[in-house]
Protein backbone atom coordinates (compact mmCIF):
# COMPACT_ATOMS: atom_id res chain seq x y z
CA UNK A 1 0.00 0.00 0.00
CA UNK A 2 2.70 2.49 0.84
CA UNK A 3 4.11 1.84 -2.86
CA UNK A 4 1.13 4.48 -3.72
CA UNK A 5 2.39 7.34 -1.48
CA UNK A 6 6.06 6.60 -2.91
CA UNK A 7 4.78 7.18 -6.43
CA UNK A 8 3.25 10.35 -5.48
CA UNK A 9 6.44 11.97 -4.19
CA UNK A 10 8.57 10.26 -7.45
CA UNK A 11 6.44 8.65 -10.20
CA UNK A 12 3.59 11.41 -10.52
CA UNK A 13 5.70 13.82 -12.08
CA UNK A 14 8.46 11.79 -14.16
CA UNK A 15 6.80 13.18 -17.21
CA UNK A 16 7.22 17.02 -15.78
CA UNK A 17 11.40 15.83 -15.21
CA UNK A 18 11.68 14.21 -18.30
CA UNK A 19 12.88 17.30 -20.52
CA UNK A 20 15.97 17.96 -22.39
CA UNK A 21 19.31 18.54 -20.47
CA UNK A 22 19.64 22.22 -20.74
CA UNK A 23 19.81 24.21 -17.61
CA UNK A 24 19.81 27.77 -17.37
CA UNK A 25 21.58 29.92 -14.90
CA UNK A 26 21.51 33.61 -13.33
CA UNK A 27 22.70 35.29 -11.08
CA UNK A 28 20.68 33.81 -8.18
CA UNK A 29 21.65 30.27 -8.82
CA UNK A 30 24.90 30.10 -10.79
CA UNK A 31 25.87 26.47 -10.22
CA UNK A 32 24.13 23.45 -11.72
CA UNK A 33 25.98 19.67 -11.23
CA UNK A 34 24.40 16.61 -13.31
CA UNK A 35 25.99 13.05 -14.12
CA UNK A 36 27.31 12.19 -17.63
CA UNK A 37 28.68 8.81 -19.38
CA UNK A 38 31.33 8.98 -22.05
CA UNK A 39 30.88 7.68 -25.00
CA UNK A 40 32.94 4.50 -24.20
CA UNK A 41 30.48 3.73 -21.26
CA UNK A 42 27.28 4.75 -23.26
CA UNK A 43 27.70 5.11 -26.99
CA UNK A 44 26.17 7.55 -29.28
CA UNK A 45 26.61 9.38 -32.67
CA UNK A 46 27.96 11.98 -31.13
CA UNK A 47 31.00 13.06 -27.99
CA UNK A 48 29.41 14.19 -25.22
CA UNK A 49 30.17 17.31 -24.66
CA UNK A 50 29.05 20.58 -22.21
CA UNK A 51 28.28 24.28 -23.91
CA UNK A 52 27.34 27.51 -22.91
CA UNK A 53 25.10 30.55 -24.63
CA UNK A 54 24.95 33.30 -22.60
CA UNK A 55 21.60 35.08 -23.06
CA UNK A 56 22.21 38.52 -21.02
CA UNK A 57 23.53 40.47 -18.76
CA UNK A 58 23.43 43.77 -16.68
CA UNK A 59 26.53 45.40 -16.40
CA UNK A 60 29.20 45.45 -18.75
CA UNK A 61 33.06 45.31 -17.67
CA UNK A 62 33.83 49.57 -16.98
CA UNK A 63 37.26 48.49 -18.23
CA UNK A 64 36.25 46.86 -21.36
CA UNK A 65 32.80 47.79 -22.12
CA UNK A 66 32.12 43.97 -22.43
CA UNK A 67 30.63 41.23 -20.47
CA UNK A 68 33.31 39.70 -18.29
CA UNK A 69 31.03 36.28 -16.76
CA UNK A 70 33.54 33.71 -15.43
CA UNK A 71 32.81 30.44 -16.08
CA UNK A 72 34.18 27.00 -14.82
CA UNK A 73 33.57 23.32 -15.60
CA UNK A 74 34.94 20.25 -13.27
CA UNK A 75 34.00 17.14 -12.07
CA UNK A 76 32.58 16.97 -8.69
CA UNK A 77 35.53 14.48 -7.36
CA UNK A 78 38.03 17.16 -8.30
CA UNK A 79 36.25 19.71 -5.56
CA UNK A 80 39.22 20.03 -3.67
CA UNK A 81 41.62 21.32 -6.47
CA UNK A 82 39.33 24.75 -6.70
CA UNK A 83 40.37 27.66 -4.74
CA UNK A 84 42.97 29.09 -2.03
CA UNK A 85 42.90 29.05 1.64
CA UNK A 86 43.49 33.11 2.83
CA UNK A 87 45.05 34.15 5.48
CA UNK A 88 42.21 33.30 8.17
CA UNK A 89 41.92 29.59 6.66
CA UNK A 90 38.91 29.99 5.50
CA UNK A 91 38.45 28.10 1.56
CA UNK A 92 37.69 30.79 -1.17
CA UNK A 93 37.02 30.10 -4.88
CA UNK A 94 36.86 33.52 -6.44
CA UNK A 95 39.77 36.05 -7.06
CA UNK A 96 38.79 39.02 -5.17
CA UNK A 97 40.31 42.62 -4.22
CA UNK A 98 41.15 40.76 -0.72
CA UNK A 99 43.04 37.80 -2.41
CA UNK A 100 45.17 40.04 -4.87
CA UNK A 101 46.67 41.62 -1.65
CA UNK A 102 47.48 38.87 0.07
CA UNK A 103 49.26 37.34 -3.02
CA UNK A 104 46.75 34.40 -3.37
CA UNK A 105 46.16 35.67 -7.01
CA UNK A 106 47.05 38.41 -9.49
CA UNK A 107 45.48 41.39 -10.79
CA UNK A 108 44.45 39.21 -14.14
CA UNK A 109 42.43 37.09 -12.24
CA UNK A 110 40.33 39.23 -10.61
CA UNK A 111 36.95 38.06 -10.46
CA UNK A 112 37.57 34.53 -12.05
CA UNK A 113 38.05 31.16 -10.52
CA UNK A 114 40.77 29.94 -8.95
CA UNK A 115 42.05 26.38 -9.46
CA UNK A 116 44.88 24.70 -7.48
CA UNK A 117 48.34 24.55 -8.31
CA UNK A 118 48.15 20.76 -8.15
CA UNK A 119 44.83 21.02 -10.51
CA UNK A 120 47.29 18.55 -12.76
CA UNK A 121 46.26 15.73 -10.42
CA UNK A 122 42.75 16.23 -11.23
CA UNK A 123 40.37 12.92 -12.45
CA UNK A 124 39.07 15.29 -15.56
CA UNK A 125 40.42 18.53 -16.91
CA UNK A 126 39.59 21.51 -15.24
CA UNK A 127 38.58 24.58 -17.74
CA UNK A 128 37.58 28.13 -16.87
CA UNK A 129 36.66 31.02 -19.34
CA UNK A 130 35.57 34.60 -19.43
CA UNK A 131 32.55 35.16 -21.68
CA UNK A 132 33.02 38.65 -23.05
CA UNK A 133 30.04 38.56 -25.45
CA UNK A 134 26.57 36.74 -26.22
CA UNK A 135 26.21 33.61 -27.26
CA UNK A 136 28.43 31.11 -27.20
CA UNK A 137 31.70 32.23 -27.42
CA UNK A 138 33.23 29.02 -28.60
CA UNK A 139 33.42 27.90 -25.30
CA UNK A 140 33.10 23.50 -25.39
CA UNK A 141 34.42 20.63 -22.95
CA UNK A 142 34.11 17.32 -24.08
CA UNK A 143 33.28 14.71 -21.66
CA UNK A 144 36.55 12.36 -21.43
CA UNK A 145 35.18 10.03 -18.59
CA UNK A 146 32.10 9.02 -17.29
CA UNK A 147 31.32 11.39 -14.15
CA UNK A 148 29.39 13.89 -12.06
CA UNK A 149 30.49 17.67 -13.60
CA UNK A 150 29.61 20.68 -12.33
CA UNK A 151 29.25 24.45 -13.61
CA UNK A 152 29.57 27.32 -12.07
CA UNK A 153 29.37 31.17 -13.47
CA UNK A 154 29.67 34.47 -11.54
CA UNK A 155 29.17 38.22 -13.32
CA UNK A 156 31.69 40.49 -11.18
CA UNK A 157 29.58 42.83 -8.85
CA UNK A 158 31.17 46.18 -10.58
CA UNK A 159 29.77 49.39 -8.64
CA UNK A 160 29.68 46.94 -5.18
CA UNK A 161 25.80 45.81 -6.67
CA UNK A 162 24.24 42.67 -7.91
CA UNK A 163 25.57 41.96 -11.06
CA UNK A 164 22.81 39.45 -13.01
CA UNK A 165 23.20 37.53 -15.87
CA UNK A 166 21.57 34.74 -17.71
CA UNK A 167 23.10 31.24 -19.67
CA UNK A 168 22.06 28.30 -20.65
CA UNK A 169 24.22 25.58 -20.40
CA UNK A 170 23.54 22.42 -22.76
CA UNK A 171 24.51 19.02 -21.41
CA UNK A 172 24.39 16.98 -24.00
CA UNK A 173 25.66 12.92 -23.44
CA UNK A 174 26.50 10.92 -26.91
CA UNK A 175 23.18 9.42 -27.09
CA UNK A 176 20.82 12.35 -26.58
CA UNK A 177 19.28 14.96 -24.95
CA UNK A 178 18.20 12.85 -21.54
CA UNK A 179 20.05 13.33 -18.32
CA UNK A 180 22.22 10.60 -17.66
CA UNK A 181 20.83 9.45 -14.12
CA UNK A 182 17.78 9.21 -16.69
CA UNK A 183 18.48 7.38 -19.82
CA UNK A 184 18.56 3.87 -18.27
CA UNK A 185 14.51 4.20 -17.76
CA UNK A 186 14.47 4.64 -21.30
CA UNK A 187 15.13 0.82 -22.10
CA UNK A 188 13.49 -0.12 -18.49
CA UNK A 189 10.24 1.41 -19.23
CA UNK A 190 10.23 -0.29 -22.79
CA UNK A 191 11.07 -3.42 -20.88
CA UNK A 192 7.98 -3.15 -18.62
CA UNK A 193 5.86 -1.62 -21.19
CA UNK A 194 6.79 -5.21 -23.18
CA UNK A 195 5.78 -7.23 -19.94
CA UNK A 196 2.60 -5.30 -19.38
CA UNK A 197 1.26 -6.31 -22.85
CA UNK A 198 2.13 -10.10 -22.45
CA UNK A 199 0.47 -10.29 -19.19
CA UNK A 200 -2.26 -8.06 -20.66
CA UNK A 201 -2.33 -10.29 -23.37
CA UNK A 202 -2.66 -14.01 -20.79
CA UNK A 203 -5.26 -12.27 -18.99
CA UNK A 204 -7.38 -11.24 -21.43
CA UNK A 205 -8.03 -15.13 -21.98
CA UNK A 206 -10.04 -16.01 -19.39
CA UNK A 207 -11.81 -12.86 -19.62
CA UNK A 208 -12.75 -13.49 -23.00
CA UNK A 209 -13.50 -17.02 -22.04
CA UNK A 210 -16.00 -15.82 -19.12
CA UNK A 211 -17.07 -12.32 -20.57
CA UNK A 212 -21.02 -13.45 -19.83
CA UNK A 213 -20.09 -14.34 -16.29
CA UNK A 214 -17.57 -11.34 -15.34
CA UNK A 215 -18.93 -9.71 -12.13
CA UNK A 216 -18.35 -5.82 -12.32
CA UNK A 217 -15.24 -5.61 -10.41
CA UNK A 218 -13.15 -7.78 -12.63
CA UNK A 219 -14.51 -5.34 -15.45
CA UNK A 220 -12.82 -2.66 -14.02
CA UNK A 221 -9.80 -4.44 -13.48
CA UNK A 222 -10.08 -5.76 -16.90
CA UNK A 223 -10.44 -2.11 -18.35
CA UNK A 224 -7.42 -0.83 -16.07
CA UNK A 225 -4.97 -2.99 -16.79
CA UNK A 226 -5.76 -1.95 -20.76
CA UNK A 227 -5.16 1.57 -19.26
CA UNK A 228 -1.98 0.46 -17.44
CA UNK A 229 -0.38 -0.92 -20.71
CA UNK A 230 -1.21 2.22 -22.65
CA UNK A 231 0.00 4.70 -20.00
CA UNK A 232 3.31 2.91 -19.70
CA UNK A 233 3.68 3.03 -23.78
CA UNK A 234 2.97 6.61 -23.47
CA UNK A 235 5.47 7.17 -20.54
CA UNK A 236 8.32 5.69 -22.59
CA UNK A 237 7.17 7.22 -25.59
CA UNK A 238 7.88 10.42 -24.08
CA UNK A 239 11.06 9.44 -22.65
CA UNK A 240 12.13 8.59 -26.46
CA UNK A 241 10.73 11.94 -27.69
CA UNK A 242 12.30 13.66 -25.31
CA UNK A 243 15.63 12.19 -26.05
CA UNK A 244 15.57 12.91 -29.72
CA UNK A 245 14.71 16.67 -29.04
CA UNK A 246 17.60 19.26 -29.73
CA UNK A 247 14.99 22.40 -29.01
CA UNK A 248 14.90 24.34 -26.17
CA UNK A 249 12.80 25.50 -25.36
CA UNK A 250 10.07 22.83 -26.01
CA UNK A 251 7.73 22.94 -28.98
CA UNK A 252 4.46 23.47 -27.79
CA UNK A 253 3.27 19.71 -28.95
CA UNK A 254 5.72 18.30 -26.64
CA UNK A 255 4.51 20.38 -23.68
CA UNK A 256 0.87 19.16 -24.19
CA UNK A 257 2.28 15.94 -24.17
CA UNK A 258 4.14 15.82 -21.01
CA UNK A 259 0.74 17.23 -19.37
CA UNK A 260 -1.12 14.59 -20.65
CA UNK A 261 1.21 11.93 -19.60
CA UNK A 262 0.97 13.66 -16.11
CA UNK A 263 -2.31 13.85 -15.97
CA UNK A 264 -2.64 10.08 -17.04
CA UNK A 265 -0.25 9.57 -14.67
CA UNK A 266 -2.48 11.03 -11.56
CA UNK A 267 -5.60 9.48 -12.85
CA UNK A 268 -3.69 5.66 -12.31
CA UNK A 269 -2.84 6.61 -9.04
CA UNK A 270 -6.25 7.58 -7.65
CA UNK A 271 -8.08 5.21 -9.55
CA UNK A 272 -5.67 2.31 -8.31
CA UNK A 273 -6.86 3.62 -4.64
CA UNK A 274 -10.25 3.57 -5.26
CA UNK A 275 -9.79 0.08 -6.32
CA UNK A 276 -7.91 -0.85 -3.49
CA UNK A 277 -10.82 0.60 -1.55
CA UNK A 278 -13.99 -1.01 -2.79
CA UNK A 279 -12.09 -4.03 -2.64
CA UNK A 280 -11.06 -4.17 1.21
CA UNK A 281 -14.83 -2.50 1.85
CA UNK A 282 -15.50 -6.79 0.34
CA UNK A 283 -17.12 -4.95 -2.79
CA UNK A 284 -17.24 -7.80 -5.95
CA UNK A 285 -17.32 -10.92 -3.30
CA UNK A 286 -18.31 -10.74 -0.05
CA UNK A 287 -20.93 -8.39 -1.04
CA UNK A 288 -22.13 -7.86 -4.11
CA UNK A 289 -22.97 -4.47 -4.25
CA UNK A 290 -21.98 -1.93 -1.64
CA UNK A 291 -24.33 0.64 -0.19
CA UNK A 292 -24.95 3.62 -2.91
CA UNK A 293 -23.45 5.90 -0.13
CA UNK A 294 -20.54 4.53 0.62
CA UNK A 295 -19.90 3.61 -3.41
CA UNK A 296 -20.57 7.61 -3.62
CA UNK A 297 -18.06 8.83 -0.84
CA UNK A 298 -15.85 6.25 -2.82
CA UNK A 299 -16.05 7.91 -6.13
CA UNK A 300 -15.89 11.66 -4.24
CA UNK A 301 -12.72 11.67 -2.27
CA UNK A 302 -10.59 9.61 -5.28
CA UNK A 303 -12.00 11.93 -7.82
CA UNK A 304 -10.78 15.25 -5.54
CA UNK A 305 -7.70 13.63 -4.59
CA UNK A 306 -7.46 13.18 -8.94
CA UNK A 307 -8.02 16.46 -9.05
CA UNK A 308 -5.62 17.64 -6.66
CA UNK A 309 -2.75 15.27 -7.99
CA UNK A 310 -3.70 16.44 -11.39
CA UNK A 311 -3.23 20.38 -10.53
CA UNK A 312 0.05 18.87 -8.96
CA UNK A 313 1.28 17.88 -12.19
CA UNK A 314 0.38 20.94 -13.91
CA UNK A 315 2.26 22.90 -11.30
CA UNK A 316 5.51 20.55 -11.20
CA UNK A 317 5.37 21.24 -14.96
CA UNK A 318 5.12 24.61 -14.83
CA UNK A 319 8.40 24.98 -12.41
CA UNK A 320 10.27 22.52 -14.50
CA UNK A 321 9.74 24.75 -17.62
CA UNK A 322 10.84 28.06 -15.72
CA UNK A 323 14.07 25.90 -15.14
CA UNK A 324 14.54 22.57 -16.87
CA UNK A 325 16.23 20.47 -14.36
CA UNK A 326 17.31 17.62 -15.38
CA UNK A 327 18.84 15.67 -12.13
CA UNK A 328 17.45 15.25 -8.95
CA UNK A 329 21.26 15.59 -7.68
CA UNK A 330 21.54 19.10 -8.53
CA UNK A 331 23.68 21.10 -6.27
CA UNK A 332 21.21 24.44 -7.21
CA UNK A 333 18.08 25.59 -8.42
CA UNK A 334 17.38 28.51 -11.26
CA UNK A 335 13.68 30.07 -11.59
CA UNK A 336 11.81 32.84 -12.85
CA UNK A 337 8.33 32.19 -11.67
CA UNK A 338 7.17 29.01 -9.89
CA UNK A 339 9.14 27.24 -7.03
CA UNK A 340 8.24 24.00 -5.64
CA UNK A 341 8.68 25.14 -2.08
CA UNK A 342 6.02 28.54 -3.01
CA UNK A 343 2.76 28.46 -0.92
CA UNK A 344 1.12 27.40 -4.34
CA UNK A 345 2.71 24.36 -4.09
CA UNK A 346 2.09 23.76 -0.59
CA UNK A 347 -1.13 24.65 -1.09
CA UNK A 348 -1.83 22.35 -3.54
CA UNK A 349 0.46 19.29 -1.89
CA UNK A 350 -1.91 19.38 1.77
CA UNK A 351 -4.18 18.60 0.52
CA UNK A 352 -3.15 16.21 -1.62
CA UNK A 353 -1.71 14.44 1.09
CA UNK A 354 -4.28 14.56 3.47
CA UNK A 355 -6.60 12.75 0.88
CA UNK A 356 -4.12 10.21 0.58
CA UNK A 357 -3.45 9.82 4.19
CA UNK A 358 -7.41 9.49 4.76
CA UNK A 359 -8.24 6.68 2.17
CA UNK A 360 -4.88 5.08 3.06
CA UNK A 361 -6.35 5.00 6.62
CA UNK A 362 -9.74 3.77 5.22
CA UNK A 363 -7.94 0.52 3.18
CA UNK A 364 -6.23 -0.51 6.22
CA UNK A 365 -9.13 -0.53 8.38
CA UNK A 366 -11.80 -2.03 5.99
CA UNK A 367 -9.33 -4.58 5.07
CA UNK A 368 -9.12 -5.61 8.91
CA UNK A 369 -12.49 -5.76 9.08
CA UNK A 370 -13.05 -7.66 5.92
CA UNK A 371 -10.90 -10.20 6.91
CA UNK A 372 -12.15 -10.39 10.95
CA UNK A 373 -15.74 -10.80 9.17
CA UNK A 374 -14.77 -13.60 6.73
CA UNK A 375 -13.06 -15.30 9.63
CA UNK A 376 -15.86 -15.28 11.93
CA UNK A 377 -17.93 -16.87 9.50
CA UNK A 378 -15.49 -19.19 8.59
CA UNK A 379 -15.88 -17.92 4.93
CA UNK A 380 -12.43 -19.76 4.33
CA UNK A 381 -12.37 -19.38 0.51
CA UNK A 382 -12.83 -15.81 0.44
CA UNK A 383 -10.35 -15.33 3.84
CA UNK A 384 -7.86 -16.94 1.83
CA UNK A 385 -8.24 -14.14 -0.86
CA UNK A 386 -8.03 -11.37 1.62
CA UNK A 387 -5.15 -12.72 3.43
CA UNK A 388 -3.14 -13.26 -0.49
CA UNK A 389 -4.08 -9.30 -0.73
CA UNK A 390 -2.66 -8.51 2.43
CA UNK A 391 0.60 -9.91 2.02
CA UNK A 392 0.95 -8.39 -1.54
CA UNK A 393 0.94 -5.20 0.25
CA UNK A 394 3.46 -6.71 3.58
CA UNK A 395 5.51 -7.73 0.30
CA UNK A 396 5.40 -3.70 -1.30
CA UNK A 397 6.58 -2.42 1.85
CA UNK A 398 9.44 -4.69 2.34
CA UNK A 399 10.32 -3.88 -0.99
CA UNK A 400 10.43 -0.50 -0.92
CA UNK A 401 12.31 -0.95 2.74
CA UNK A 402 14.73 -2.47 0.22
CA UNK A 403 15.35 0.32 -1.91
CA UNK A 404 15.83 2.69 1.03
CA UNK A 405 17.95 0.65 2.26
CA UNK A 406 20.14 0.42 -0.58
CA UNK A 407 20.19 4.66 -1.34
CA UNK A 408 21.11 4.96 2.71
CA UNK A 409 24.01 2.41 1.86
CA UNK A 410 25.08 4.14 -1.39
CA UNK A 411 25.00 7.63 0.35
CA UNK A 412 26.39 6.56 3.90
CA UNK A 413 29.19 4.30 2.80
CA UNK A 414 31.81 6.32 1.58
CA UNK A 415 32.19 10.52 1.64
CA UNK A 416 30.13 12.75 0.21
CA UNK A 417 32.22 13.43 -3.04
CA UNK A 418 31.94 9.24 -3.48
CA UNK A 419 28.22 8.72 -2.60
CA UNK A 420 27.30 11.40 -4.98
CA UNK A 421 29.79 9.88 -7.73
CA UNK A 422 27.88 6.59 -6.89
CA UNK A 423 24.23 7.70 -6.14
CA UNK A 424 23.23 10.30 -9.46
CA UNK A 425 23.69 6.62 -11.76
CA UNK A 426 20.85 5.00 -9.62
CA UNK A 427 18.69 8.00 -8.29
CA UNK A 428 15.99 7.76 -10.79
CA UNK A 429 16.08 4.08 -11.00
CA UNK A 430 15.34 3.93 -7.77
CA UNK A 431 13.10 6.45 -6.91
CA UNK A 432 11.54 6.59 -10.83
CA UNK A 433 10.71 3.05 -11.79
CA UNK A 434 11.54 0.82 -9.16
CA UNK A 435 8.26 2.18 -7.40
CA UNK A 436 6.50 1.34 -10.91
CA UNK A 437 8.07 -2.05 -10.89
CA UNK A 438 6.46 -2.63 -7.55
CA UNK A 439 3.14 -1.31 -8.46
CA UNK A 440 2.99 -3.94 -11.55
CA UNK A 441 4.11 -6.53 -9.42
CA UNK A 442 1.02 -5.42 -7.00
CA UNK A 443 -1.40 -4.98 -9.82
CA UNK A 444 -0.90 -8.48 -11.22
CA UNK A 445 -1.01 -10.05 -7.82
CA UNK A 446 -4.03 -8.34 -7.23
CA UNK A 447 -5.77 -9.43 -10.92
CA UNK A 448 -4.54 -12.66 -10.17
CA UNK A 449 -6.29 -12.99 -6.96
CA UNK A 450 -9.65 -11.74 -8.89
CA UNK A 451 -9.35 -13.07 -11.97
CA UNK A 452 -12.57 -14.80 -13.71
CA UNK A 453 -12.97 -18.69 -13.47
CA UNK A 454 -15.24 -21.02 -13.89
CA UNK A 455 -16.43 -20.67 -10.11
CA UNK A 456 -16.00 -16.78 -9.17
CA UNK A 457 -19.52 -15.81 -9.99
CA UNK A 458 -20.68 -18.33 -8.02
CA UNK A 459 -18.20 -17.34 -5.36
CA UNK A 460 -19.49 -14.39 -5.11
CA UNK A 461 -22.84 -15.16 -5.16
CA UNK A 462 -22.61 -18.14 -2.13
CA UNK A 463 -21.86 -18.40 0.91
CA UNK A 464 -19.72 -21.08 2.22
CA UNK A 465 -20.71 -23.72 4.75
CA UNK A 466 -18.57 -23.33 7.95
CA UNK A 467 -16.16 -25.59 8.25
CA UNK A 468 -16.97 -26.37 12.59
CA UNK A 469 -19.64 -29.04 13.36
CA UNK A 470 -21.41 -26.42 15.70
CA UNK A 471 -21.60 -23.75 13.20
CA UNK A 472 -22.54 -25.37 9.97
CA UNK A 473 -25.61 -24.14 8.12
CA UNK A 474 -27.69 -26.18 6.79
CA UNK A 475 -29.88 -24.30 4.69
CA UNK A 476 -30.44 -24.25 0.80
CA UNK A 477 -28.57 -21.08 0.82
CA UNK A 478 -25.22 -22.39 1.86
CA UNK A 479 -22.78 -24.78 0.08
CA UNK A 480 -19.36 -26.24 1.35
CA UNK A 481 -17.14 -24.61 -1.54
CA UNK A 482 -14.32 -26.22 0.45
CA UNK A 483 -14.65 -29.73 0.22
CA UNK A 484 -15.14 -29.25 -3.89
CA UNK A 485 -12.10 -27.38 -4.46
CA UNK A 486 -13.87 -25.00 -5.93
CA UNK A 487 -14.87 -27.04 -8.84
CA UNK A 488 -18.40 -26.01 -9.56
CA UNK A 489 -20.03 -24.92 -12.57
CA UNK A 490 -23.64 -22.72 -13.06
CA UNK A 491 -25.81 -26.18 -13.13
CA UNK A 492 -24.89 -25.62 -9.39
CA UNK A 493 -26.54 -22.83 -9.18
CA UNK A 494 -30.06 -24.56 -11.09
CA UNK A 495 -29.96 -27.33 -9.04
CA UNK A 496 -30.37 -24.91 -5.64
CA UNK A 497 -33.94 -24.46 -6.83
CA UNK A 498 -34.74 -28.21 -7.38
CA UNK A 499 -34.01 -29.07 -3.77
CA UNK A 500 -35.84 -27.94 -1.12
CA UNK A 501 -32.67 -29.55 1.32
CA UNK A 502 -29.29 -29.40 0.92
CA UNK A 503 -29.08 -30.24 -3.09
CA UNK A 504 -25.37 -32.36 -1.81
CA UNK A 505 -26.91 -34.11 1.07
CA UNK A 506 -26.42 -37.29 0.69
CA UNK A 507 -29.51 -40.29 0.82
CA UNK A 508 -30.04 -41.96 3.78
CA UNK A 509 -28.33 -45.38 3.67
CA UNK A 510 -28.33 -48.59 6.32
CA UNK A 511 -25.61 -48.74 8.61
CA UNK A 512 -24.68 -52.27 7.53
CA UNK A 513 -22.27 -51.89 4.22
CA UNK A 514 -23.52 -55.04 2.65
CA UNK A 515 -27.06 -54.06 2.47
CA UNK A 516 -28.34 -53.69 -1.20
CA UNK A 517 -29.52 -50.21 -0.46
CA UNK A 518 -25.63 -49.44 -0.15
CA UNK A 519 -24.80 -51.17 -3.27
CA UNK A 520 -24.21 -48.63 -6.86
CA UNK A 521 -26.54 -48.90 -9.26
CA UNK A 522 -25.09 -50.85 -12.55
CA UNK A 523 -25.65 -48.05 -15.03
CA UNK A 524 -25.15 -50.38 -18.15
CA UNK A 525 -28.24 -52.52 -16.42
CA UNK A 526 -31.40 -52.38 -18.23
CA UNK A 527 -33.35 -54.04 -15.24
CA UNK A 528 -34.23 -57.42 -18.13
CA UNK A 529 -31.76 -59.49 -15.55
CA UNK A 530 -34.04 -58.70 -12.68
CA UNK A 531 -37.66 -59.10 -14.57
CA UNK A 532 -36.44 -62.40 -15.53
CA UNK A 533 -35.75 -63.73 -11.59
CA UNK A 534 -39.30 -62.61 -10.66
CA UNK A 535 -40.81 -64.16 -13.85
CA UNK A 536 -39.03 -67.36 -12.84
CA UNK A 537 -40.33 -67.13 -9.11
CA UNK A 538 -43.91 -66.31 -9.81
CA UNK A 539 -43.98 -69.62 -12.36
CA UNK A 540 -42.68 -72.01 -9.11
CA UNK A 541 -44.96 -70.29 -7.36
CA UNK A 542 -48.13 -70.70 -9.77
CA UNK A 543 -46.50 -74.28 -10.42
CA UNK A 544 -46.78 -75.44 -6.93
CA UNK A 545 -50.28 -73.74 -6.32
CA UNK A 546 -51.10 -76.25 -9.30
CA UNK A 547 -49.52 -79.31 -8.03
CA UNK A 548 -51.97 -78.75 -4.60
CA UNK A 549 -54.91 -78.30 -6.38
CA UNK A 550 -53.89 -81.83 -8.41
CA UNK A 551 -53.10 -83.83 -5.59
CA UNK A 552 -56.76 -82.48 -3.79
CA UNK A 553 -59.04 -83.37 -6.68
CA UNK A 554 -57.00 -86.81 -7.38
CA UNK A 555 -58.19 -87.29 -3.48
CA UNK A 556 -61.96 -87.07 -4.47
CA UNK A 557 -61.67 -88.83 -7.06
CA UNK A 558 -60.51 -92.00 -5.69
CA UNK A 559 -63.27 -91.41 -2.80
CA UNK A 560 -65.65 -91.33 -5.20
CA UNK A 561 -64.51 -94.35 -6.85
CA UNK A 562 -64.32 -96.73 -3.96
CA UNK A 563 -67.95 -95.04 -2.60
CA UNK A 564 -69.21 -96.27 -5.76
CA UNK A 565 -68.26 -99.87 -5.60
Amino acid sequence: MLFNMFRICYLLFVACTVIAQKVKLDGNSAEYCTGMYSKVDWGGPVEPFIKVDLKSFEKANPATGNASVSLIVFEYKDLDLLGVEDDSGRKRYICDDELVSQGHCNAEQLYQFIIGRNATDSNAPIKTDVLTELGTNDFSYLIPITGYYCVAAINPPFEGEHNNFEMIVNFHNAYGSLPASQIPLLSLYGLLGVVYAVCLFIYLFPVFKHRSELLLLQKYLAGFFVFLTIEDILTWSLYEIQNNNKKYPLPGGIQFYIVFVSILNAFKISFSLFLLLVISLGYGIVYTKLPRKVMNVCKIICGLHFLFSAAAAWFSYHASQSQPIGSTTSTGRASDGFDTDSIIGILISIPMMILFMGLYVWIISSLRRTTQLLEENKQIVKLKMYKRLMNLIFISCLLLIFAFVMSSILIFNDNLTESIEKFWKFNDVLTTFWPSAIYFIIFIGIAMIWRPTDTSYLLAASTQISSTPTTAGTGPETIDLEQYDNDFEFDDLRSLHSHNGDPFANPKRSENPFDDSNQVADPFDDGSKDLDEQLKKEKEKLKAQDNDHFELDDGSDDDRVSGKK
